[in-house]
């Protein structure tokens, strides 16, 4: 008889700031932002703009939640070309941060072990500006031709 094998295949927890960013990602967008504690309501969301603190609010009209997403700088996608260059900074070993606001980066890596492609996905830990890069990371090379 064939032995029984289970694999599981759990997807890592989102951090909070990647929470975030997929949240002002919807609000930007013009998308529909489900309530993550009511299944099935939609939260309403308004941008406010002060003169210090320019921020998304969002709330949920069944339990009256609300969340704040700070958004000075604004959240934009970074350029594939400054996504390559935070590979290329991830292999000197140097500071990573984000363009607009001189604030860290959160990195999120999956390499595939066989093929050394790797997926490096950079979220701004203030502003959410975001940007993927997809290749192998030895390849990184702003300006390279080829």
């Amino acid at each position: 008889m064939p032995a029984l094998l289970i694999v599981y295949n759990f997807a890592p927890m989102p951090t909070e700031v990647e929470q975030l960013r997929d949240l002002a990602r919807a609000f930007w967008a013009g998308r529909d932002i489900p309530c993550p504690k009511h299944p099935g309501v939609k939260m309403t969301g308004s941008f406010v703009q002060t003169t210090f603190s320019d921020h998304i609010f969002l709330t949920c009209p069944r339990g009256k939640e609300t969340i704040i997403i700070p958004q000075r700088p604004r959240q934009v996608e970074f350029q594939a070309q400054q996504v390559e260059g935070f590979v290329e900074n991830i292999q000197r070993g140097d500071a990573i941060q984000c363009y607009r606001c001189q604030s860290p980066l959160e990195v999120n890596t999956n390499e595939d072990a066989v093929t050394g492609v790797g997926k490096y996905f950079f979220t701004c830990v203030r502003c959410l500006s975001y940007g993927e890069w997809i290749g192998r990371p030895e390849e990184a090379k702003i300006g390279n031709s080829g």
